[in-house]
């Protein structure tokens, strides 16, 4: 639950320079000999035996002056353990915008266990392209200041601290932000203050159990500080939660209300949005011309889809989160000439190409990973940007006025997902809408029209007199599954694949191989994905005393991600399992005639209101026939529940399920 909480200052908002200033001399003397007591009292390895470091202070400073800018100053003191610690703290990095932010390193040395300290070289600090964009040279303004800090063994301490200022203090609508209290490391205290002018009014609040703040009045600012002590460490897991889901995060905004914050980025984002005869020509092409299978009847809704498969697919995607270089998009013409473009970038071309079309299209900002607050309205929320589309209905008799449009998610960075589909990271997800007009927090939908998380696997096996077994294995996806079809296999190369399948055969048995295997047009994102495979595996069978006896081996192009996540014995964290889904797999085992049917195992069945599993064996005409099915109906599991998610898939998974045996 959600607790908000709001300050508001009193008095005149008077220049911030001095209070800062002050409140630098006064944490630089006072850090002096903070580090030698943090160094002194700290505890060994082994009180955290699983940690490769400690954390000894984690603490951040934002300043905001009476233009809402802000200043971020943090120090970090870090204990090393082990190697893996060294190599996550070795090289520490501050991202910051280079086009209006200028960043210092007002600290950096090693402690070494003997007293002495060491610090790193001029050369040992630097600044660098975030790794996003090396090759994408319209973003290199996101930056990375670097530092390499050197003699790092067994009880180093590493001492760091950094500032990060704007290179103008602009007028800003409000200032926001969020702070983790929590990560991949112990840690024996973080604390974030926040120090803004008297007369400053925001509200903050935590996403899970948190602490109120120590107010300190600082002249004409007042300081905030949140501190939490020994936040445990987060073991990582396959298929946990992103991290921020599982500690205290704080959130803090200024913003009144969320029609001021998405004023703010529409605003923003706008600045891109200048129309060319570049992007009309290539909207008309697209609009009234075909696209390789796709077929256009000259419609609103066939027209979207030409669009959005053409900025999809034949602009390279750079990663870069919402807001990383930036909120303003570049001009439509400029990306048609890269090629690439991130998140604001493609999306503006996308717009601009559908409105030049007829369509109605606006952007539309998500947080993927954490809820909004409500109560909180800030820009920080969101991590990412999608676009919304509008199609007259043509079954309505109202859509010549205008009066029915069907709404249309459209995400030009999924570019492994079907036309329709919604990416599970942002099914559901808290959205806002920069229409200009609603102001308030939405969700993206569930589904989209093409949406089924299905995906079946037919298998169909025939057993020779001598053991050997072979067969052709074909995957029909839908949904996550396509998607995970196409993300792990239609960027291989042709060695890539063949490589790829050797090891699939290896799972089968030592010494099976892939006779063939072939896929869909993976590129094709109007089509579901499907890929199949033959193989062989000789001897597979065991005879011994007059009985054959087999293990049903389960081959796929893409498999359940569960079936890995539950083989573990216990679980700390909760299991993220969206979307809800269901994955089949059905086998047919042609005999050979000599052998008949021994002992066939017991069909299992497990279901609760979270999801099932079930499967069965029967006789056929010429063999016998196995399947099983998962339903996930839930799209998290908390840690509690894992022992009922792991029986589930035990039952289906467990060898005496797909033991079967034959008398010759």
């Amino acid at each position: 639950m959600r607790r908000v909480q709001g300050f508001r200052g009193s008095g005149v908002r008077v220049s911030g320079l001095a209070v800062l200033a002050f409140v630098i001399c006064t944490l630089s003397f006072a850090l002096a000999s903070e580090v030698d007591d943090l160094i002194k009292s700290a505890p060994g390895h082994e009180a955290y035996p699983e940690a490769g470091a400690l954390i000894l202070l984690d603490r951040k400073v934002v300043t905001v002056d009476e233009n809402n800018s802000t200043t971020m100053e943090r120090y970090l003191v870090v204990k090393i353990f082990e190697d893996r610690g060294r190599d996550d703290f070795g090289e520490i990095t501050q991202k910051f915008n280079k086009d209006g932010q200028t960043v210092e390193v007002l600290e950096a040395r090693t402690h070494k266990p003997d007293g002495s300290i060491v610090k790193p070289e001029a050369r040992a600090i630097s600044d660098v392209s975030a790794p996003e964009v090396f090759d994408a040279m319209a973003y290199t303004n996101a930056m990375l200041k670097v530092v390499s800090f050197p003699a790092l063994e067994r009880d180093a301490v590493i001492e760091y601290r950094v500032r990060v200022k704007p290179k103008k203090s602009e007028k800003e609508d409000g200032f926001s932000g969020t702070v983790r209290f929590g990560g991949l490391y112990p840690a024996q205290k973080r604390e974030f203050t926040l120090v803004v002018p008297k007369a400053a009014a925001f509200k903050y609040a935590w996403s899970m159990a948190g602490v109120e703040p120590k107010v300190e009045t600082l002249q004409s600012q007042i300081s905030y500080t949140w501190a939490l002590t020994n936040t445990p460490q987060i073991i990582e897991e396959p298929g946990m939660p992103d991290i921020a889901k599982l500690v205290p995060v704080l959130s803090f905004s200024s913003y009144k209300d969320w029609k001021q914050v998405a004023d703010k980025l529409k605003k923003e984002f706008d600045k891109g949005l200048v129309q060319s005869p570049e992007v009309k020509r290539l909207a008309d092409s697209l609009a009234t011309n075909p696209l390789s299978g796709v077929l256009n009847f000259n419609t609103p809704d066939c027209a979207v889809r030409a669009i959005y498969l053409y900025v999809t697919q034949k602009f390279r995607s750079v990663a870069l989160d919402y807001g990383d270089a930036g909120y303003d998009a570049h001009k439509p013409a400029q990306v048609l000439s890269w090629k690439y473009g991130d998140c604001r970038d493609k999306n503006c071309l996308l717009i601009s190409l559908l409105r030049a079309a007829g369509i109605k299209a606006f952007p539309v900002v998500l947080s993927r990973v954490l809820p909004a607050v409500n109560d909180v309205p800030s820009p920080d929320a969101f991590d990412w940007l999608a676009t919304m589309a509008f199609v007259s209905d043509t079954a309505s008799a109202q859509s010549a006025i205008d009066n029915h449009r069907s709404p249309i998610f459209l995400d030009p960075f999924a570019e492994y997902y079907l036309y329709g589909t919604i990416p599970e990271d942002e099914a559901g997800s808290d959205a806002l809408f920069l229409d200009g007009e609603s102001g308030e927090l939405a969700a993206v939908p569930g589904k989209g029209d093409a949406q089924s998380d299905l995906a079946i696997t037919t298998a169909d096996f025939t057993l020779g007199a001598n053991g050997d077994l072979s067969g052709t294995v074909l995957t029909e996806a839908g949904g996550f599954y396509d998607g995970e079809v196409r993300s792990g296999w239609r960027d291989q190369t042709p060695t890539d694949r063949k490589r790829a399948m050797a090891q699939t055969a290896s799972a089968i048995r030592i010494g099976a191989q892939i006779d063939s295997f072939w896929f869909s047009d993976l590129n094709d994102l109007a089509k579901p994905a499907t890929a199949g495979f033959r193989f062989t595996a000789p001897h597979y069978a065991v005879t011994q005393k007059g009985e054959v006896s087999m293990r049903v081996p389960t081959p796929a192009v893409v498999g359940e991600p569960l079936f890995g996540i539950t083989s573990s014995a216990r679980r700390i964290n909760p299991v993220e399992t969206r979307p809800a889904r269901i994955y089949v797999y059905k086998c047919n085992i042609k005999l050979p005639p000599d052998l008949k049917v021994d002992i066939l195992p017991d069909s299992v069945a497990v279901s609760d209101t979270s999801g099932s599993s079930e499967g069965g064996w029967a006789k056929t005409a010429d063999g016998v026939s196995f399947f099983y099915a998962v339903r996930l109906i839930k799209e998290n599991y908390k840690a509690s529940e894992f022992p009922k998610l792991k029986s589930a898939i035990d039952a289906i998974t467990r060898p005496q399920f797909r033991e079967v045996y034959f008398l010759k």
